[in-house]
């Protein structure tokens, strides 16, 4: 979306800048127009726009437009991608003065070639005496200060009368020709002129779709996410199916090997030399100190050991057993032994028992 502005929203500042210089162009019109006070701080936009007319030997002509500071409310949308000064929009006639009527107001164009140098608005709403002696004083500037060659003429666009023509050629000593408004063509240059109002639009509106986009990408990821779990419990449920039925299929092999390692555990005193009392005997023997303990008995009962002794003392019985569980080749039995019997000398009678910890048999 495109917007001309009304020449009543614009001042242009043409100026011979002794520089060819493009880059360095801007600056030194920002610092005449700051000079001039024709500058005023916004919060943002860009409040002038600058255009090369022609360079002559190290001078250049260069115009300034800038935004007057009171910006019309009607003219603020957010849509708006461009602003251009409504002189530039149309095909400007080769160095005349340009006349024509825009928002109830007389709005001129001076053009030096094709290029409008000037461009403001009159103080009447007629081409009176006081509009044709504001013109003429206009024209009488631009040329003393070299902004625009000899004038070949007036046009004058729109409904204008016959003896307003008359007049203003009898005061400006310009031929006068009237002519229909040309359809609007925008310049390839685009104008830099942004509203502060227009620019905080904008800033809204990128605040906007940047919290738009960001929501959507959450929904996005949302929604893959929840498809991701649905997947995911789909093949989970797939995989436990896979094994379920696996599962069943070995079932007969596993339930045959559970019924062959339950008849080995119950042969397994039988056939393991472990478990044969000789073997037991002589692993708790084995643990006998030199002195001051003996073995009464020792007796097996359904796979249950039961060893019987004497000690000198009490804590010589507690020894013993400790020693025994801690015998690697005894750990196929969960030993406690019950506190020992003392008698009046001080010897002590125990017990230690041993329960298997594979089946047992009788």
């Amino acid at each position: 979306m495109v917007v001309a502005l009304p020449a009543r929203c614009t001042i242009t500042f043409p100026a011979w800048l002794t520089t060819t210089e493009r880059a360095v162009i801007p600056e030194m019109l920002h610092l005449q127009l700051e000079k001039r006070g024709l500058l005023s701080k916004n919060g943002g936009g860009s409040a002038a726009d600058y255009r090369v007319v022609e360079t002559r030997g190290n001078q250049t002509l260069a115009i300034a437009t800038i935004l007057q500071p009171e910006f019309p409310k009607e003219l603020v949308f957010e849509r708006v991608q461009r602003y251009e000064p409504s002189a530039y929009t149309f095909p400007m006639p080769q160095d005349r003065l340009v006349i024509w009527r825009e928002c109830r107001r007389l709005a001129v164009a001076v053009t030096r070639g094709l290029e409008p140098v000037a461009v403001q608005v009159l103080g009447d709403n007629t081409l009176s005496d006081t509009a044709a002696l504001e013109l003429k004083c206009i024209v009488f500037e631009l040329e003393s200060q070299q902004l625009c060659e000899r004038l070949l003429g007036i046009t004058l666009w729109g409904e204008f009368s016959v003896e307003e023509a008359e007049r203003l050629e009898r005061s400006i000593g310009l031929k006068v020709i009237r002519d229909a408004v040309p359809p609007p063509d925008l310049p390839k240059t685009k104008s830099k002129l942004m509203p502060p109002e227009v620019h905080l639009l904008h800033e809204q509106r990128r605040r906007r779709d940047r919290i738009i986009t960001g929501i959507a990408w959450l929904a996005v990821l949302y929604v893959i996410s929840v498809i991701g779990l649905i997947g995911y419990i789909l093949w989970e449920n797939r995989v436990a199916e896979s094994l379920r039925s696996e599962i069943e299929q070995q079932q007969p092999t596993v339930a045959a090997i559970q019924a062959t390692a339950q008849r080995w555990k119950q042969i397994e005193w039988a056939v393991n030399p472990k478990f044969y009392p000789v073997e037991i005997l002589y692993q708790v023997a084995g643990l006998l100190p030199p002195d001051g303990l003996r073995l009464t008995a020792l007796e097996i009962q359904n796979g249950k050991v039961v060893i019987h002794g004497e000690s000198s003392t009490a804590p010589a019985a507690f020894k013993f057993a400790e020693d025994i569980k801690a015998k690697p080749d005894l750990q196929m039995f969960i030993w406690q032994m019950p506190s020992p019997t003392l008698r009046p000398d001080g010897r002590a009678d125990f017990t230690i028992e041993g329960n298997p910890k594979v089946a047992s048999i009788n």
